[in-house]
């Protein structure tokens, strides 16, 4: 408001020192009392001043807004880390892969009346791939997010091979842990950048290759004009390659944690063709073996998990495989296997 007025002002003075300088002047001249080349100089000094005049308020109010933004950033940078970012807790000599939710509970911040989870109890063996299905807020994102430590429980605990997750060093424990999400990031490098990126140490580009083809993205790049040297672009790669583009990123890393988050719900009948035979091979393939967690929506592509989790409400209403559950023709996931092949009839 205060800007607005400075400038309102001093264009007012501007334009009106023109006319009243022209005014004056002509009568001036026409007296004898002054030559046009005088008048003329006049005028030029006058706007000069007037103008460096605005030309000083306008980057003063720059320079104002400046302060003020570098105090918010300086206050951003007295914060102490948080424990998020923190190297602090134990380091186990070698990460197995069980997890256990001890009666965890919780509800959001800012909801903290609403439970999302109650009295949760479930144990994930090492090497087990494992799906999580149910209904939208049944709680199965917020498993995954209590495990990466975005959130603490409101109850109980969390056990990362018998130790309480909130004593492991975070930042040790996420270096072990694969996350694909259901809208991947890719950068606007080329794909073999993308691959690599986010990995502790130095890898070669057969080990790139090699984690493509675990994904089942080494052909489709391959097929690209530059190969792995192909720059990346949002309208190069579909939403299936560029979701194995990062599970190909989350194997290079060779983690002992493996989460998939909803990452074929977007995905067309080709691509989750592929994604399915990836998780195929975490059940099948022994060098492939490793802690999996798979959220899904589509439950087409979890038939071949060790385990299923049915949650209902933020509780465990079904545990078992897909033919021991199927067959539950009263069970919830029974019926949502039915509704899912109702709607692609």
């Amino acid at each position: 408001m205060a800007y607005g007025g400075w400038s309102l002002s001093l264009n007012y003075l501007y334009h009106s020192t023109q006319v009243i300088a022209v005014l004056i002047g002509g009568i001036s001249i026409m007296a004898g009392k002054l030559t046009a080349e005088q008048l003329t100089k006049f005028i030029l000094y006058a706007e000069w001043l007037i103008l460096s005049t605005w030309w000083i308020g306008d980057n003063w109010s720059s320079l104002m807004q400046s302060v003020g933004a570098s105090e918010k950033v300086f206050r951003l940078m007295d914060l102490l880390p948080s424990r998020q970012l923190s190297s602090e807790g134990h380091r186990l000599q070698k990460l197995e892969g069980r997890i256990q939710y001890a009666d965890v509970s919780f509800s959001y911040p800012s909801r903290p009346t609403v439970p999302i989870l109650g009295g949760l109890n479930l144990t994930l063996h090492p090497n087990e791939v494992v799906a999580i299905v149910g209904l939208s807020g049944s709680g199965k994102s917020t498993v995954v997010n209590l495990l990466l430590r975005l959130y603490e429980p409101t109850d109980g605990q969390i056990l990362v091979d018998g130790v309480p997750l909130s004593e492991l060093d975070i930042r040790w424990f996420r270096e072990r842990i694969g996350f694909v999400g259901q809208e991947p990031r890719l950068f606007r490098m080329d794909i073999s950048s993308n691959i690599r990126y986010g990995c502790p140490r130095e890898v070669s580009n057969e080990e790139v290759e090699w984690a493509a083809k675990q994904a089942y993205a080494h052909d489709f790049i391959m097929s690209l004009p530059d190969g792995y040297n192909t720059i990346v672009d949002d309208a190069l790669l579909s939403g299936g390659q560029k979701q194995r583009v990062a599970i190909a990123r989350a194997l290079l890393r060779d983690p002992s944690i493996l989460v998939l988050d909803e990452a074929t719900s977007a995905l067309d009948a080709e691509s989750e063709h592929y994604v399915k035979n990836v998780i195929t091979k975490f059940s099948t393939d022994p060098k492939a073996r490793r802690t999996v967690i798979i959220i899904a929506h589509r439950l087409s592509t979890i038939q071949a998990a060790d385990r299923i989790i049915v949650m209902e409400n933020g509780n465990i209403v079904e545990d078992g495989n897909h033919s021991e559950l199927i067959n539950k023709h009263d069970g919830l996931y029974s019926r949502l296997a039915r509704r899912q092949n109702d709607a692609l009839d």
